[in-house]
């Protein structure tokens, strides 16, 4: 247990960077420590022949231990991770930019990032 009023903002956090770096095992980053590939700024994209599938992996693997609840707007979930600034993993089956699905990874803290990642079939890439 951490001591001091900030231990469970670093646990939460951590656990989130934790699982950041765990899925970093099958899926590499980039230079920024990003998944995927440069799309826009602050968007990725990795390809995939199931889009939703992989998209689902990334979701529930860098959300493990946190809070997962349904989106407000019913079209998608999101699992959070407790603190003074919550950290978040968001996925949406849908995005609203390109229809492809989406993870939404918010790292709040001193080695904080924040992007999304378009999952993408290659086959409908133009």
């Amino acid at each position: 247990m951490g001591g001091g009023s900030g231990g469970s903002y670093s646990t939460s956090s951590s656990t989130l960077i934790n699982n950041h770096q765990e899925l970093a095992k099958e899926f590499p980053l980039d230079h920024q420590g990003k998944f995927g590939t440069y799309s826009n700024p602050n968007v990725q994209q990795v390809f995939s022949d199931n889009p939703e599938k992989t998209a689902r992996y990334f979701f529930e693997k860098l959300g493990k231990g946190g809070n997962h609840r349904p989106l407000e707007n019913g079209k998608g979930e999101q699992s959070t991770f407790g603190g003074p600034r919550e950290s978040s993993v968001v996925f949406r089956p849908t995005s609203s930019s390109d229809g492809s699905p989406t993870v939404s990874i918010v790292i709040k803290g001193p080695d904080g990032i924040s992007y999304k990642i378009h999952i993408v079939n290659p086959k409908q890439e133009k």
